[in-house]
């Protein structure tokens, strides 16, 4: 999450699908969100001889609060890792064992011991705690998007950047199917046999909003319920009692120094400021790469740092507005707040810290405060889900990649219930219903 945590097409086998699927037809899932979630499940599904197709609205790379941002200015090339900082793997869990693949194909890296931890603020000093409890801590070799163009070369195909902004049912029971466009009467995008929403917000809300029959009743009722949202903190009483997806937004600056800071972390959970949550040496985590993988090594020319500091959710819904196009003036502002309280917490006198370069970019939906309580959201008569790390939590790489295994596994045993890994997955999943 957000402080907590290039495409090519398969040859796929024609898969044995249920009856009422044409002999020889592959399957066809359309997937909204390139996030770690989406991208997981693109890659589950083609392995398993459907066809997905992973709609992003990324630019530059797939990825979403996964993704790593590569700028350029004044000639010289930076890379920030500016949402997620790393990943866990909780023992004997099916991520577990993906974790360990994305490891040895030198993807990924172990953050060393003792270069992370807890940074204690308080008046007039600083106290650097780095974790000892052993636990193996994930970081990207070159950033994270080699792990992101990896699992996005596994999908069927990847279209962005392209907005999903309508879905339309067409057929009946038992042969449901979805028509896909840019939006109401937009660009058509296709027609497909399952959709599956790998994003949340007020974006997948509205897209779901629109899957309407032809007597305007919906069409996605479980789904569209499921993504029901609004933004916010909230006291951990009052979110145990909310019965909808709580989302809580951060800004993320990006810095560039001229010279290294002396810092005594590479990476550090900030307590004691109203303003910081996050603070790391981008620069450093570039340089662990042992695991021999391929990317960057911490550009930047000479003595530069790269960092990534992270803001408290309190300090972004004070200043929150649209992400899409950040005002000059906020941004500016929130510039200036967080290097202020960034030099505030390496000890540093105010005003020292002179960049380069520097930007920032408002996570408008960083992290989901409450869960949905299931796996994953599947309903087999609509032909429609939605995964996430907002479906289960905590909001993690973990809970985002073992949603869309959970949706896969139901998918499949939709699809191909003779071969399927799990023929039970799909009336378990749609058995569960959200907290909401």
């Amino acid at each position: 999450s957000a402080g907590s945590d290039s495409f090519t097409t398969c040859s796929l086998a024609s898969p044995q699908t249920s009856s009422s699927s044409k002999m020889g037809y592959i399957p066809r899932v359309a997937i909204i969100g390139g996030g770690v979630s989406g991208l997981v499940l693109g890659k589950e599904l083609a392995a398993r001889g459907l066809h997905s197709t992973v709609f992003d609205t990324g630019e530059h790379a797939t990825g979403g609060r996964a993704s790593s941002r590569d700028v350029t200015d004044a000639g010289k090339q930076y890379s920030f890792d500016h949402s997620t900082q790393y990943f866990t793997a909780s023992p004997g869990s099916r991520f577990e064992a993906m974790a360990g693949a994305w490891a040895s194909n030198g993807l990924t890296t172990q953050w060393p011991q003792g270069r992370l931890g807890t940074l204690a603020m308080a008046p007039e000093t600083q106290e650097f705690v780095p974790f000892t409890d052993g636990a193996s801590r994930y970081i990207g070799v070159g950033g994270l998007r080699p792990l992101c163009d990896f699992l996005a070369e596994g999908a069927t195909e990847v279209i962005r950047p392209q907005w999903v902004g309508a879905m339309t049912p067409v057929g009946g029971e038992g042969s449901r199917r979805w028509e896909l466009a840019s939006g109401p009467g937009g660009k058509r995008l296709g027609t497909y046999d399952f959709v599956a929403i790998a994003h949340n917000g007020k974006c997948a809300a509205r897209l779901a909003g629109t899957a309407n029959n032809p007597d305007g009743s919906g069409a996605a009722e479980k789904v569209r319920r499921s993504l029901q949202c609004a933004f916010g903190i909230r006291p951990t009483a009052e979110l145990a009692q909310q019965r909808k997806l709580i989302l809580s937004s951060v800004w993320a600056l990006m810095l560039v120094t001229q010279a290294p800071l002396g810092a005594a972390f590479e990476g550090a959970h900030i307590s004691g400021s109203e303003v910081i949550s996050w603070a790391s040496n981008v620069t450093a985590k570039r340089r662990h790469r042992d695991n021999g993988g391929k990317g960057g090594s911490g550009r930047g020319g000479g003595g530069e740092e790269c960092w990534v500091v992270h803001s408290t959710p309190q300090f972004a819904r004070d200043n929150k507005c649209p992400q899409e196009s950040v005002p000059a003036g906020v941004a500016k502002e929130v510039t200036a707040a967080m290097t202020a309280a960034f030099e505030t917490a390496l000890g540093l006198p105010s005003g020292s810290v002179k960049p380069v370069f520097t930007k920032v970019q408002l996570w408008g939906a960083a992290n989901p405060l409450t869960a949905a309580g299931v796996p994953a959201v599947f309903d087999s008569k609509s032909r429609t889900g939605a995964c996430g790390d907002w479906c289960k939590g905590p909001p993690s790489v973990q809970a985002a990649a073992e949603s869309a295994l959970a949706l896969a596994d139901a998918i499949e045993a939709v699809f191909m219930p003779i071969t399927a890994r799990d023929p039970r997955a799909a009336a378990a999943l749609d058995a569960a219903n959200t907290r909401w």
